[in-house]
């Protein structure tokens, strides 16, 4: 498969997203142009994690990509932005008898796209794998949607994502589409090695990747509008698939 890079936003902005990169000690500087007890504690710890703050204006940092945002803006040194391992490498290096990928095709909005890395992280996914075009992008809104998920969830670009799904089967995964004409997935197996694909909003999966997949799933539904959003969609299948899975890896409830 081709080599595909992850390239971690440079600027990440609100308060929540900028807190849990924080926490992974990637290098960057924070800038602060307010002072008030959430930035101050956005302040104490950056100054934990050995990470310089800077203290502007109170019209924002002159950066770009955050002109004009007079909230606190987290710049990602080149250092925080070092190349990923392609999809390939991940799937080589992939151990374990049960593993969740999350394929995204053709989901362009924002909004989604960030609602469903905070899922992913949730639920633990292994990798995200979207298409290098017609995508939303793992960038500064991604991440403050995402409320900062998306600094511990692997997003693989790929430029093919049939070939995606190729490379997935022949790594001992099945994988399964969400689709409205699909089977219960509550009455499908799903445990194992599984990957999920979702369409975008309003189109759905793409024919060739719809061909590719193993088996088509739906959530059981009683209501009277046509479907679930894709991003909540996308949120109980996964649940789905790690309750079927034994939530591996999860936390033991004391």
């Amino acid at each position: 498969m081709d080599r595909t890079d992850k390239p971690a936003p440079r600027f990440i902005l609100g308060y929540h997203a900028i807190r849990e990169y924080l926490k992974t000690g990637a290098p960057g500087i924070l800038h602060v142009s307010i002072r008030n007890k959430r930035t101050e504690e956005l302040v104490a710890a950056a100054e934990r994690a050995g990470i310089p703050v800077r203290h502007g204006d109170r019209g924002g940092p002159d950066l770009p990509g955050a002109r004009g945002h007079k909230g606190p803006v987290l710049e990602l040194t080149p250092a925080a932005r070092t190349e990923a391992p392609s999809f390939g490498g991940f799937l080589s290096r992939f151990r374990g008898d049960t593993g969740l990928v999350l394929l995204l095709d053709g989901v362009t909005d924002t909004h989604n796209f960030g609602a469903l890395l905070r899922s992913a992280d949730l639920f633990r996914v292994d990798a995200v794998v979207v298409p290098d075009r017609r995508s939303a992008k793992e960038d500064a809104a991604a991440a403050r949607i995402s409320s900062g998920a998306s600094a511990f969830v692997s997003v693989f670009s790929v430029p093919n994502l049939v070939r995606a799904i190729l490379a997935l089967k022949e790594a001992g995964f099945w994988v399964y589409g969400g689709d409205m004409g699909g089977d219960a997935a509550d009455r499908t197996g799903l445990s194992g090695r599984t990957a999920l694909a979702l369409g975008g909003e309003g189109r759905g999966l793409s024919r060739l990747v719809m061909e590719k997949c193993d088996g088509l799933i739906r959530i059981p539904t009683a209501g009277h509008v046509d479907s679930f959003n894709v991003s909540v969609a996308g949120g109980i299948l996964l649940y789905e698939i790690r309750r079927q899975q034994g939530f591996p890896g999860f936390p033991i409830p004391s």
